[in-house]
């Protein structure tokens, strides 16, 4: 480590805003991974690993740019107490100097947002493994305290070198916070290329190249930073990183996966004669034309979905249905999506003759399903079959409703 400022009696002590930082940036990440995952109505393992990639991409963005811009424009730290305890004998510009292990600051304010006040002596944990006074190793500049903090003023013509020896444990709120959020980054990272990888080839490698991509623009970056002076890498990588995950969810709209080839969707009936009547084939005849989009048979993409619609009618299910689903055959309105949903003028809420007209109007327009959120089940989607009922849906097995 090169030679640093010797601390002094009275110099003082500070944590930075490292901590703030990436708090702030977690959070603004977390809401923006839950835009993504709205977008794209992504589930299970995809949204944990969009949600996880984001708190960790805002979290650490954030404290490069936090970083970049303290380096640059020297912005200071606030102050969260003084050293007040040196040497018996040893003296830097007539000032006790201070030693690692043994001399303390009276107390630590913690600011900001890194700890909680600590109103007794915290001691010097790191210092000089080379030069010592009194037997112990010699603090100087950014040596660390046992809360965290780091000393941030020192002697202006005393220097002290050698590499740092910690002699204390330290509680290093910021740097633990640094590491999990890189750990959580690079376990994103991980599950996002293992989801690649069960969905193909092309999409592993697709995904390969888009992260080989974003580390080599990130590197371009840093040289670039480096070049510029000081400060600048952490604040044009930061810079990129939030960039990047804010345009997130505008990339990812209208990009929601379509409906798997084959895939499953449910429906709940009042009594066994309704079931035999699904099972020798659905009849229009017998669909309710007053329901939210007409006459459709109407299936929810998870089981719970048709259980929340029954309870909430006050219907007691009966029986339950799963069918296998020919994507192939269907032709989706996607309701979901809610570019496509503000072109149809769709808005969920009650009932009315403007839904029922989208119904009619889908189908005019060749549509034989509409997919939309349910009122019911949040979270779940149903579907509302318009036509082809038969070549679209193929019963697979029957199950009682237990009460």
């Amino acid at each position: 480590m090169d030679a640093l400022a010797a601390a002094r009696l009275g110099d003082e002590i500070a944590h930075g805003f490292g901590v703030a930082a990436m708090v702030a940036g977690a959070v603004a990440g977390a809401v923006i991974g839950a835009a993504i995952i709205a977008a794209t109505a992504a589930t299970g393992g995809v949204a944990a690993v969009i949600l996880a990639g984001a708190i960790a991409a805002g979290g650490l963005s954030m404290f490069q740019i936090v970083k970049g811009l303290s380096t640059i424009f020297n912005l200071p730290e606030p102050t969260t107490g003084v050293l007040v305890e040196g040497s018996f004998n040893v003296y830097i510009n007539q000032r006790q100097a201070m030693r690692a292990g043994q001399d303390s600051s009276s107390s630590c304010s913690g600011l900001p947002f890194n700890h909680p006040p600590w109103p007794f002596p915290v001691l010097i944990a790191e210092g000089s493994a080379k030069v010592t006074i009194n037997g112990k190793p010699a603090a100087r500049l950014q040596s660390k305290m046992v809360c965290g903090a780091h000393i941030k003023s020192g002697s202006q013509n005393t220097l002290i070198g050698g590499p740092s020896v910690q002699v204390e444990f330290v509680f290093d709120l910021e740097s633990w916070m640094h590491t999990g959020l890189e750990l959580l980054g690079l376990g994103a990272l991980i599950g996002a290329g293992v989801l690649a990888a069960f969905a193909g080839l092309a999409a592993f490698a697709g995904f390969a190249a888009l992260t080989g991509a974003g580390f080599l623009g990130m590197a371009l970056l840093g040289d670039l930073g480096d070049r510029l002076g000081p400060g600048y890498r952490d604040l044009l990588q930061g810079a990129a990183g939030m960039l990047l995950l804010g345009l997130g969810p505008k990339m990812a709209g209208g990009k929601r996966p379509p409906p798997p080839a084959e895939a499953s969707v449910y429906h709940v009936t009042d009594s066994p004669k309704k079931i035999d009547g699904v099972l020798s084939g659905i009849d229009p005849k017998y669909l309710n034309p007053n329901s939210r989009f007409g006459a459709a048979f109407y299936v929810g993409e998870s089981p719970s979905t048709p259980l929340a619609e029954m309870a909430h009618h006050g219907v007691k299910p009966t029986h339950g249905i799963r069918f296998n689903v020919d994507a192939s055959k269907a032709k989706v309105l996607d309701l979901t999506d809610p570019a496509i949903a503000k072109e149809w003028g769709y808005n969920g809420g009650p009932i009315t003759s403007k839904t029922q007209q989208i119904g009619m109007d889908a189908k005019d327009q060749g549509y034989n399903v509409i997919r939309f959120g349910s009122e019911r089940d949040p979270g779940g989607v149903n579907q509302a079959v318009l036509d082809n009922f038969n070549e679209i849906l193929s019963p697979q097995i029957v199950t009682p409703v237990e009460p």
